[in-house]
Formats: C-alpha cells, sequence, structure tokens
C-alpha cells in the first residue's frame, strides 16, 4: 500500500479553471493500493483562498475524511504537516501546483532521502502548442525560485512534463458513471469543456494532472529518460533544458497506453 501526500491546487468548482487537479485525487482515492493520508493545498491557476475552499467544500459533499491543510504564503502549516509526515513515515509525495508547500518542509528541515518519491506535473521541454495556441504551464515558474530549490534539494525528483500530457485526451460522455466521484465530477467536467472548448476550439479536455497520479500507481505505463538540466532562471522560462545543474527523470506514457479510459475505470 502506497501512502501519499497529495500537494495541488484544486480548482473543480471555479469558473475558468481546470479540474484535473480533482481528477487525480479521485483516481488516488479509487485505487485499491494507494492510501492518501494528507491533502495540502497550494497557489497557481487560483489562489489559495479558493483552492482550500474548493476543497474543503468537495470534501464535505463526499465525506472525505483526511488532514486538509491550507498552504500561504506567509504561513508554514502546510509545510510542517509535510514535514512531519514524511519524518514518521515512507510516503509518495504528488505536488500539482506551485512548489511552495515543498520547498517550505525542505527548508524547516524534512529529509528528502526519507522521501519514498517526488512526483511533479510541471515544467516543458518546448512551447506547449495546442491547437494553434501556447497553453500556459504554471506549477515550476510560479514560484520559480521554490522550484529551483526543490528540485536542487530533492533526490530524482520525477517530472510529468506538460508536453507528454497534452495529446491526452479526455471525451467527455453523457452518461452515468459507478463511481461517486466520477458522478460527482460530471457536471465540472462538462462546465470546463464548455469553457475549454471557447478557448481552443476542441471538445476533448487534456487532463494533466491525472497522469501524474496514474505514474504513481502504474509507472510501467511510462518510459523513464535521465536528463541533467539547468536551474536557475530556467526555471523562470518554464523549460527544462539540458545543463549540468541537476538530474531529473523525465516520463513519457507509452504510445499503447490509454490513460484516461484506464483512469475512469
Amino acid at each position: 500500500m502506497k501512502k501519499v501526500v497529495v500537494d495541488f491546487v484544486n480548482s473543480i468548482n471555479i469558473n475558468n479553471c481546470d479540474i484535473d487537479d480533482a481528477f487525480a485525487l479521485f483516481f488516488l482515492l479509487s485505487h485499491k493500493d494507494v492510501e492518501v493520508i494528507g491533502i495540502t493545498t497550494t497557489f497557481g491557476n487560483s489562489t489559495e483562498d479558493k483552492t482550500y475552499d474548493a476543497t474543503i467544500e468537495m470534501a464535505r459533499d463526499l465525506n472525505i475524511n483526511i488532514p486538509i491543510i491550507k498552504g500561504e504564503i506567509f504561513s508554514s502549516e502546510a509545510a510542517n504537516f509535510i514535514k512531519n509526515t514524511v519524518d514518521k513515515e515512507k510516503v509518495e509525495l504528488i505536488s500539482l501546483g506551485a512548489t511552495t508547500n515543498t520547498m517550505k518542509a525542505l527548508a524547516l528541515g524534512m529529509d528528502p532521502n526519507k522521501l519514498n518519491s517526488f512526483i511533479q506535473m510541471g515544467g516543458i521541454t518546448s512551447p506547449l502548442e495546442f491547437k494553434g495556441q501556447i497553453m500556459d504551464e504554471l506549477n515550476l515558474f510560479i514560484d520559480f525560485l521554490a522550484s529551483n530549490y526543490v528540485l536542487e534539494k530533492i533526490n530524482k525528483p520525477i517530472i510529468i512534463t506538460s508536453n507528454n500530457c497534452i495529446d491526452r485526451k479526455y471525451k467527455v460522455k453523457d452518461s452515468k458513471y459507478k463511481s461517486k466521484y466520477m458522478n460527482y465530477l460530471d457536471k465540472h467536467i462538462k462546465r470546463w469543456a464548455r469553457e475549454f472548448e471557447l478557448i481552443y476550439k476542441e471538445k476533448d479536455l487534456v487532463i494533466r494532472d491525472a497522469l501524474t497520479a496514474l505514474y504513481l500507481t502504474n509507472p510501467e505505463f511510462f518510459i523513464k529518460e535521465k536528463r541533467k538540466v539547468k536551474l536557475s532562471e530556467n526555471m523562470m522560462k518554464r523549460y527544462l533544458e539540458e545543463g549540468d545543474d541537476k538530474e531529473l527523470i523525465l516520463t513519457k506514457l507509452r504510445d499503447e497506453i490509454n490513460a484516461m479510459d484506464y483512469i475512469v475505470r
């Protein structure tokens, strides 16, 4: 049983924001070999207040009884929770937003060697073009000083880049699901699908963060590549450019894997 702390930007009920953080969490909550032992909220495509409130509302609606700790720029409560949890037991830390909470946990003395793994959604290896438009990639960029610190300190960080997720889309369906989580997601998926189509002229959704959760449960679905990259100002530019500063593990989903169908099932 893998014990997991999820650090995310949950914007499930926030207009003009995506739903993939919740998608990732629900997949992990549904998986028989995973125990989510803590949730911390951070910022990215929405603010700390909104992502925390969205998570509390979602947990209340679905009776999710897991510690939920708000990450804030001027507070270390979420970072202390991550550090104390890692001190007690081997856990997997999944980061789906700004790296601020992880940076603070490390600065407070969290031993990176005690992490089973650190899996981050973020970064790009080339411009993130979709339907002729450039998509934003915020996670490593939005607090790039924290990202530099985290990538420097953590051993063998695993990175799921947005480039390797952009062609793995989810076709919105008009049907009832067996899963209470998918049924809860349904109206939010349809809301985001309407907004997504207005922006990108595309009906099928890109659900990036869910693939990060899938790597945790099924690493055999991915091809792993070790790559040395530059840090410093490159985090501000979002690019995982080849260099000599840090060795990362970049992953690419195997072509034959129908990831979103697997996750929904």
